[in-house]
């Protein structure tokens, strides 16, 4: 497999900059996986909101404690708790990750034609 296809679906499917890890570009494979990682817990930190949210009206009676009941809470959150689930992170994850998958292949790309491997 060509440095350039290892290296893209590396940062594809495994986690973004670790195409870069493979091209021993580590300082951009960091700064991708770093920023990336901070995106995602705080997509988690606003996830867990929302699951706190439900579970306060779980507790307070506002959601019957029952299986139906909080299953319905979780496919539809209360407006209160509705408000909290904007996902503002994730279509910054998504210009990340392709940028990424990008990267890495150019980097590649850039790697194999220096050695005189590819074409």
């Amino acid at each position: 497999m060509k440095i350039e296809n290892k290296a893209a679906l590396l940062s594809a499917i495994v986690y973004p900059g670790a195409g870069h890890f493979a091209l021993k570009k580590y300082l951009i494979g960091c700064i991708f996986a770093g920023v990336f990682t901070v995106l995602l817990f705080m997509t988690l930190g606003d996830i867990m909101a929302i699951a706190q949210c439900s579970a306060n009206e779980i507790l307070s009676g506002k959601i019957p404690m029952t299986a139906t009941g909080i299953l319905q809470a979780a496919q539809n959150p209360s407006p209160e708790c509705a408000k909290l689930a904007e996902y503002k992170y994730v279509p910054l994850m998504v210009v990340i990750w392709l940028l990424t998958v990008i990267d890495s292949y150019r980097l590649g790309r850039k790697a194999a034609e220096l050695s005189g491997v590819s074409k």
